[in-house]
């Protein structure tokens, strides 16, 4: 993915990832030290969720309150857009996001929503804009 947008992994200065890339697998190894190999290092995320949810809410903004919104969500992120259409509030914590697991065949879930909260609870609130290249 980086190749196809003509990024060199040296440029991003970022890597976050869940606690479960940092657990130790039946050999011993984790998924972090495999990326780690290939010159990538993960930082765990921060995995406060209700903090985290609160922040997307408030950088997608509300343009009927008057609140400006900061955060875009490429039309390209089409997993993205599915997965945040889709979550509910927990039922037994309704300032939280109900948690969904993907299927066994990997289908589903909702990782890619998580992926975004992790981004947002960990980066400063600058606004940058950038247009990507490629497909």
């Amino acid at each position: 993915m980086l190749a196809r947008h003509g990024l060199a992994v040296d440029r991003l200065r970022r890597f976050v990832a869940g606690a479960d890339v940092f657990s130790k697998q039946s050999d011993g190894s984790t998924v972090a030290s495999q990326y780690a190999r290939l010159g990538i290092t993960l930082r765990p995320a921060n995995m406060e969720r209700v903090g985290g949810w609160a922040e997307i809410l408030h950088r997608l903004g509300d343009v009927e309150a008057g609140i400006v919104p900061r955060l875009f969500i490429h039309g390209r992120c089409a997993r993205l857009i599915e997965c945040l259409a889709s979550l509910q509030h927990d039922p037994n914590r309704p300032e939280d996001v109900l948690k969904v697991d993907a299927g066994e065949e990997g289908i589903g879930g909702d990782d890619a929503a998580d992926g975004l909260r992790y981004l947002v609870a960990t980066k400063s609130r600058t606004v940058t804009q950038r247009k990507l290249r490629g497909h």
